[in-house]
């Protein structure tokens, strides 16, 4: 099989033929038809997430299934699934018990297994989630990082009818937590530095747009302030200051791998009650969910797509901040 690998830190990946994987128990083989590419994917090349080396890359794949292992239940030979980033704990923890396997500290992933940015992939069998008709390769693939990671943002902030939602930064997250909350019936303001992206938030369902390059707090209040505050940003300055736009009770869900620390005043956490919340991918429902509501149209990732010859330039692309806004590999 083909695959791009990532032999070295901030070298160039390198495509390559490797021996053709075949499937142990519990496990399925996937031949891979999409598999978007992230800015964790950024972290990993830059070794700010170390991973063994070499490795295949890539945690946004869907395909179809070619073979299932001995044991495997619910899933058949041309099945069209995608994989969870968290495919499966060891299974005696509490959280394995309690069938959040997320927070196993043993858990297995697409780094134990290899990646998607190959003609073949490996996955645990719980780890796969099948693919609702309605929705192309391509579509589907982002949902399984970062359309899991924005649903999962939103049901973790409780957001109940009549809410204010604002979305801090429209990129490849933002610009799918526009389009879930509008789905969902929430109002939706879009907080974004950059003028250019005012008339593609509307499009996507933002109400209002609040253009700020600083006092993004003040700024956010002076529209008229925030009951949840989806954060999609990787900048904790923003982050710190978008905390002031909470209306009372408000809750900030921070989905962003941040370049700091998140400063909190806590004068302003003590009279207002409002909440800083951490989110990642969560419940399997959520996927669900977030796959539906694709599915049926509610909600399209804006996708560039590339050849998988591409990828080094896709890439490159990624880091400098000019993909709108989720790149997927087609194979």
């Amino acid at each position: 099989m083909r695959a791009a690998v990532m032999t070295e830190v901030r070298k160039p990946w390198t495509i390559k033929n490797l021996p053709d994987p075949k499937p142990q128990a519990g496990q399925v083989l996937i031949r891979i038809r999409a598999s978007g590419m992230c800015g964790t994917d950024l972290h990993v090349h830059h070794g700010v997430m170390p991973v063994p080396l070499p490795l295949v890359l890539g945690h946004e794949p869907v395909g179809e299934i070619v073979e299932v292992g001995q044991g495997v239940a619910g899933l058949r030979a041309g099945d069209r699934v995608g994989v969870s980033w968290a495919q499966r704990g060891e299974g005696r923890c509490r959280f394995c018990q309690e069938q959040r396997e997320g927070y196993c500290p043993e858990y297995q992933s697409w780094i134990q297994m290899g990646g998607g940015n190959s003609e073949l992939m490996l996955a645990w069998a719980s780890g796969c989630t099948l693919v609702p008709a309605g929705l192309s390769d391509e579509e589907a693939a982002p949902i399984f990082c970062a359309g899991f990671t924005v649903m999962s943002g939103l049901r973790n902030a409780d957001p109940r009818p009549g809410d204010r939602v604002a979305v801090l930064g429209i990129g490849g997250l933002g610009h799918l937590a526009v389009q879930y909350a509008k789905a969902l019936g929430l109002e939706v303001i879009a907080v974004t530095g950059n003028p250019e992206k005012k008339e593609e938030a509307r499009r996507l369902g933002a109400g209002d747009v609040v253009i700020a390059s600083g006092g993004l707090g003040q700024a956010l209040l002076e529209a008229g302030g925030a009951d949840v505050i989806l954060g999609t940003t990787n900048s904790a300055a923003h982050a710190t200051q978008a905390l002031r736009g909470l209306r009372p009770e408000g809750r900030m869900v921070n989905m962003g791998l941040v370049d700091g620390p998140i400063q909190v005043d806590p004068l302003h956490f003590l009279t207002n009650q409002v909440r800083l919340v951490g989110s990642k991918q969560n419940h399997r429902r959520d996927l669900v969910e977030a796959l539906d509501l694709a599915a049926a149209g509610k909600v399209k990732p804006r996708l560039e797509v590339y050849p998988l010859e591409r990828i080094n330039e896709v890439r490159d692309r990624l880091e400098a901040g000019k993909v709108r806004y989720r790149a997927v590999i087609k194979h």
